[in-house]
């Protein structure tokens, strides 16, 4: 058991934050040039596999590489599979940053459904920084001002299976290492899309293959620093920093496309992220106290 640091911890999580956003920046970059989500996807499965596999069997051991509970990580890594695919098709109609805020209403529907789902309380509190997250994604949809706004509701969908994700953590937590668990995720995640290959798998070329490799080894060491994150701090210390990923996804998005959300955009990211740090912090105080 690693030592109690705060201070490492929070720079594991910014520094996993800063990972992914560069990744989601390269993954835009490959849909650009033809690939399609789910070919992006199964490659990063695929590399996080390959990669986690002997750390989990360092660390717990080969029979941790079979899962106790198999239709629970399988229907887990479906909602995963496709929180995710619809992201990266989501990115290719709108900016990373707008992406990221959409996707972050996951823990906003967690929580308001925790008490039919999750059996847990939830609270006037709770309800309504519920009430004022929703109301910041529908700054940042303007559903009834002109423009397209496919991709603003692609992201809202992801949003809604990541969150289904994040409560099939919640299930199985406790019965499964981290590490080992990331691993099932990635690997039926391999399984799942791997029947369908016909219908959406391009080829990769040759001169893509080091940019496909860097997006997909950086998929996995995001994870690793997320896992290492909790192992050095306490939930209530870091995990209002997941939320540092709007703006390093804005950063990236600035830097490799020039672009940057507009106005409302900010209004509505703000909102949902002031919303979510309190859900978290807040959550994470009831069960403390």
């Amino acid at each position: 058991m690693h030592q109690t640091n705060p201070p490492l911890g929070i720079s594991l999580m910014v520094a996993a934050m800063v990972v992914n956003a560069s990744k989601d920046g390269i993954a835009k970059m490959l849909a650009a040039s033809s690939y399609t989500p789910l070919t992006i996807l199964l490659i990063q499965f695929t590399v996080t596999s390959l990669i986690l596999a002997p750390l989990v069997i360092h660390k717990n051991g080969a029979r941790a590489l079979l899962p106790k509970k198999y239709p629970g990580q399988i229907l887990r890594s479906a909602f995963v599979t496709v929180g995710v695919g619809l992201y990266y098709w989501a990115i290719n109609f709108i900016h990373i940053a707008d992406a990221t805020a959409m996707v972050f209403v996951a823990p906003l529907i967690v929580t308001a459904l925790s008490p039919w789902i999750l059996d847990e309380p939830l609270g006037r509190r709770r309800t309504i920084a519920v009430i004022i997250g929703f109301i910041g994604v529908l700054v940042i949809l303007r559903p009834t001002m002109e423009g397209d706004r496919t991709g603003y509701f692609i992201a809202l969908i992801s949003g809604v299976f990541l969150a289904a994700f994040y409560m099939a953590n919640r299930k199985l937590a406790g019965s499964t290492p981290i590490l080992a668990s990331a691993f099932y995720t990635s690997f039926f995640g391999v399984i799942l899309l791997l029947p369908f290959l016909s219908l959406y798998w391009v080829e990769p070329k040759m001169e893509d293959l080091t940019i496909l490799l860097t997006f997909s080894s950086l998929a996995t060491i995001g994870q690793i620093f997320m896992v290492a994150a909790f192992s050095f701090a306490a939930a209530n210390i870091i995990a209002p920093f997941v939320y540092s990923q709007i703006i390093w996804a804005t950063t990236v998005g600035y830097i490799l496309f020039g672009a940057i959300p507009d106005q409302w955009s900010w209004v509505g990211i703000a909102i949902v992220g002031v919303a979510g740090v309190y859900i978290a912090v807040r959550e994470i105080k009831l069960k403390e106290g």
